[in-house]
Formats: structure tokens, sequence, C-alpha cells
């Protein structure tokens, strides 16, 4: 179940002051601090929707706050007449998770965006109205929300993305979650040329990997390829060793350095986990191969020790003797029965 049917059967949706006043809910119980004010008109109780969030970082403590379902929710009571819901929360009712409406670095929550061919509304610092031609293929309707259709949603969020890297992330997190294919969204490029941002979206789409397993792995790849400047790496690349046994699956992964690119998510904190990542980690160095590992501090925080850390695992690939190769990318018949 996607993360966001998981949090609408705990989220509610505003009801106007007229619905709830057949209720018996009056004015004085609504100006109490039983209800919150969503829109001019529109309530929901206190506590709908409140969630913990965990914090990924040890220097941020975790934090009490509406979901991410709540959120899109509460904005349904603000959207114009013909109006659709954008960008990350659009992909996020079509079950991509990872784009929940948090920045990646600060987690900070992201505005929500609301497109509409007539805007009469100003943004807020939660809410951006922005104008924008919808025809009837640019729009669906899930869960009573009315929100932009899978190419739409990939478009826009790509071409509005923060930065190339962001747009890649988005992308490459509606590949992960099939809500959409690079031939969809070059096709809605070509006949949206000339639209704001449609140059990045268009870079976007080359850049994009199928079979990415998080953003952050997206992240790291483009700090590979970018501000290490190394080859463009086969992503999640299982690799085998002389008795055709699995050493592991390289996140990253360039065959002509032998250099291995491996991204620790918070699943690797785990103690047992760890003893796994070792364990690969050592059968891959053991069959010739050079190993780098990060995580999302290395991206947030020490980006260019971990460029340096790319750049130099790239030379020790290079440097090493190719002799001692022990490892082959070529699949074994049992891993093809498996897989194919």
């Amino acid at each position: 179940m996607s993360a966001w049917k998981e949090q609408l059967a705990r989220a509610v949706r505003p009801e106007s002051y007229a619905t709830l006043l057949s209720r018996d809910i009056n004015q004085s119980a609504l100006r109490s601090t039983r209800w919150r004010r969503v829109s001019r008109g529109y309530y929901v109780p206190a506590t709908a929707g409140l969630t913990t969030v965990a914090s990924d970082d040890p220097d941020r403590p975790d934090s009490v706050r509406l979901s991410t379902a709540q959120r899109i929710l509460d904005v349904t009571s603000l959207m114009p007449e013909g109006s659709a819901v954008g960008t990350w929360a659009a992909a996020y009712l079509f079950g991509v998770d990872w784009l929940d409406g948090l920045d990646p670095h600060t987690m900070a929550e992201q505005e929500l965006v609301l497109i509409s061919p007539e805007v009469r509304r100003r943004s807020t610092a939660g809410i951006s109205y922005r104008r924008s031609q919808l025809t009837g293929q640019d729009t669906v309707v899930r869960d009573d929300v009315r929100i932009t259709s899978p190419a739409r949603t990939a478009f826009d969020g790509t071409r509005r993305a923060t930065s190339l890297e962001e747009a890649v992330v988005f992308l490459d997190s509606m590949l992960a979650f099939g809500c959409v294919s690079v031939p969809q969204l070059l096709a809605y490029a070509v006949t949206h040329r000339t639209w704001t941002g449609v140059e990045q979206a268009e870079r976007a789409t080359a850049l994009a990997r199928r079979g990415v397993r998080s953003g952050w792995e997206t992240r790291a790849r483009m700090s590979w390829r970018f501000d290490a400047g190394l080859p463009d790496p086969l992503v999640n690349m299982p690799i085998f060793g002389p008795s055709e046994e699995l050493l592991g699956i390289a996140d990253l992964f360039d065959p002509q350095s032998g250099l291995v690119g491996e991204f620790d998510g918070g699943q690797h904190r785990t103690a047992e986990q760890h003893r796994k990542d070792n364990i690969r980690e050592e059968k891959l160095e053991s069959a010739n191969l050079v190993v780098v590992r990060c995580d999302k501090t290395d991206i947030r925080r020490h980006r260019n020790q971990l460029i340096r850390r790319w750049q130099d695992g790239y030379r020790r690939g290079q440097r090493r003797n190719r002799a001692l190769d022990t490892w082959t990318l070529e699949q074994p018949s049992w891993w093809r029965r498996h897989h194919w």
C-alpha cells in the first residue's frame, strides 16, 4: 500500500461551516483548540492527520506535523474551479512515496502547487497558485482529488525543479513507481516546446534511469557523474564471482575502473544490515573491485569530500592490476531464471 493510501485512512477532508453547523458544531466550538481552520469557512479537527516525522539526521529531533496526505486534503477547499494539484503532490497520489513534499536537505515542507487556467488567489508560504493551460488529458481524479496526469506531472516536476539534479530525482522516482515512461514524457515535451523549463525537462529525461531504489541513490549518481566528472555508471548492477555466486548488486558501477558506489540509506543503520554490508563490501574488494560508500550526510554536508572520494576511488580502480579481477557481469543461468 502506498504512503498516500495509508495516510489517507487517518486524514480528514475539510468540511464547511454550514455542514458542521448542521451537526450542532457551532462557531464557538470551531474557535476552540479542538478545531483547525484550513481556509475561510472550512475546518478539520485539530488532531487530524498529525504524525511524527522521524529525523534522518542525528542533529535534528523528530517532529510532529501534518501528514503529507492531510496537507493535500487541506488545499482541496482552496482549489479554484478547473484547477488541479500538481508536481510532487500529484506524484504522491500516484503512489510515488519518495516525493513526499519534504525538502530532502532541510526536511522543510515544500509548497503545494495548484495549477489553474485562471488564478485569482495570491500564493502563500505553503501554497503556490500557477496559471497554466490544462487540457482534458492533463488531469485525472484520484480519491476525489483532481490532479495532473502522469505525463503532465512528470513534465512540470522536471521543468520546475530547483536544479537539474532534483529534476532527475523527480523523474527517476516516477519511473521507479511505474507512473510514466520516458517516451511519454518526451512526447509531451515535444508538444510543449515553448514552455518555461522544457530544456531542463529534456536534459533530465536523457539522464533518467530505471531501476533506481531511492531518490538519494539518484543524488549520489549525479554527484558521481557531474560533481566528480566520472563516466556514467551502471545502476543496480549485479556482479558475480568465479563460481557464479552473487557478490553484490552495486548501486553504481563503472566496469572500466572497477569502481563500485554504494549508497547507505536509513535501513543500513541496523547492526544486522551493517554486518551484511561489510560482508558484501569484502566480497567485492576480494574480487579486485574498489568500493566507495556514502550516505545522506555525505551528500548534504560533505559533498566536496565525497567528490574527492569518488575521484580517488576511480584513480585506484584505474591503477588496479586487472589480472587479479575475479568478477564478471555475465549473468549465470540461475540468476536469469529468477530475474528475466
